[in-house]
């Protein structure tokens, strides 16, 4: 179970709008549910664009709730911390909870699969919910139902898996599908990625090289975030390192900049140039291994596509220009 983050502010089934193979004529006519970027400030920089947030709902509740989607985590999460105060007491909460077979993540923190509470997002279901005890900021009690939203979780790929997710970043939308529609495959152009634990690896390709790259959209601040060694082969040697400090499995880990020499590609597409990073943290070298990848990407790359993930049968596409 995974629970890691660059950056990181604090059921069952799909059964609702999900869209079939139906020929669409226009992206119009997909059941979309917008998202809300967060901005952030990061050792002295603004980043108008960091975690992705989309309105939850949760059943008995009510509340203006959030949770960031996250795709780099394997599982959905409710925050205990953000959500205990919302019931009249620890037990009235724990009584949603299979007690019996609480597990651990890799943050340390004790998880209990969500039994008889339901989660949803604009009409979607999220299924598999687990509860992360003692974690995430409280929601006093005076402010449980005031106007503000409230981050009371985490949206990951329990939310996509056997699904297709179109990402629409310059509509700030996404929408679910059974399977890549005829309007989409006209549109798009796909590689073949890898899953593991429910999570997109890319094949990104470097000076004729491929590197197997996790796609997570909960890193937004990093275009490309990889080990050492291969940063010191991709950069310019003679260009000034920039370092940002963020936090990431409650550390302060310092990461490591520097503008690409080479072209990046996702099979024929040329990615945006940016730079590429590095950390020294030993938790997110080990992460790498045992995942085995050279590195992670997020969403800065795609900030003006269309992308459609097909986690059925592993592709990956970036909707062309023209067919936006």
């Amino acid at each position: 179970m995974k629970y890691w983050k660059i950056f990181l502010l604090l059921a069952t089934s799909f059964t609702i709008h999900t869209s079939t193979n139906a020929q669409k004529t226009s992206s119009a006519a997909y059941h979309w549910l917008n998202f809300q970027w967060m901005g952030a400030t990061v050792s002295g920089r603004a980043f108008p664009k960091a975690p992705i947030f989309l309105p939850i709902q949760v059943s008995g509740l009510k509340g203006n709730f959030t949770a960031q989607f996250d795709l780099g985590s394997d599982v959905s999460e409710l925050y205990g911390n953000s959500i205990i105060n919302y019931y009249p007491s620890h037990t009235e909460l724990f009584r949603h909870l299979d007690t019996l077979n609480k597990g651990s993540s890799d943050g340390s923190v004790t998880m209990y699969p969500v039994k008889t509470l339901s989660l949803s997002a604009g009409g979607y279901t999220i299924p598999d919910v687990f509860l992360a005890d003692k974690f995430g900021d409280e929601v006093p009690k005076d402010s449980l139902f005031t106007a503000s939203a409230k981050n009371i979780g985490t949206i990951g790929a329990s939310f996509v898996k056997n699904k297709v997710l179109v990402i629409d970043f310059p509509n700030h939308r996404m929408c679910l599908l059974d399977s890549v529609d005829r309007y989409w495959l006209a549109r798009t152009t796909f590689v073949t990625g890898r899953l593991r634990k429910g999570r997109m690896q890319l094949p990104f390709t470097i000076n004729g090289k491929v590197i197997w790259i996790l796609f997570d959209t909960g890193a937004s601040i990093y275009p490309l975030l990889v080990d050492k060694a291969l940063w010191t082969v991709i950069t310019d040697p003679n260009a000034p390192i920039d370092s940002i400090k963020s936090n990431s499995w409650g550390e302060q880990v310092t990461f490591y900049g520097a503008p690409m020499k080479m072209d990046l590609y996702l099979g024929a597409y040329r990615l945006p140039k940016a730079n590429a990073w590095y950390d020294e943290n030993k938790r997110l070298q080990e992460f790498n291994r045992q995942e085995d990848i050279s590195g992670i990407t997020g969403n800065a790359y795609f900030l003006h596509n269309i992308i459609v993930i097909d986690f059925k049968t592993n592709r990956f596409g970036v909707v062309r220009k023209d067919q936006h």
